[in-house]
């Protein structure tokens, strides 16, 4: 009969041994970008604050305001990870910007929150 510890031992070395096989892409990160406008309302990009000195915005890769908790293209798990159709992807502010070209914003701060 072998001893509980050497038991936990086993099961734990199996689990750990899995571990490389259980990765899977978290789309989790997002950016704060800090932003001036031309034209329009913060809201008008999906924005907050005091147009046109100081407005604010959480986006997403693919340059759009984030909606929901993470960046996935579809519904994420509690963590964040193993989206329906992956991350969205993009270069983001880059992409907020070129998007939103009609608005004439400009960029003022850009902090990425990698979580």
């Amino acid at each position: 009969m072998t001893s509980p510890v050497v038991t936990v031992l086993l099961v734990g070395i199996g689990c750990l041994a899995f571990v490389h096989v259980a990765r899977s892409e978290c789309c989790t990160s997002r950016e704060e970008v800090k932003y001036k406008m031309d034209r329009g309302d913060c809201e008008d990009v999906g924005g907050s604050g005091d147009y046109p000195l100081k407005c604010e915005v959480t986006i997403c890769a693919d340059g759009v305001a984030q909606v929901g908790t993470y960046c996935g293209q579809g519904s994420c798990n509690i963590f964040g990870c193993h989206c329906d159709g992956g991350c969205l992807t993009g270069d983001w502010s880059e992409e907020f910007v070129r998007k939103n070209q009609a608005y004439g914003i400009h960029i003022v701060e850009v902090r990425r929150i990698p979580i």
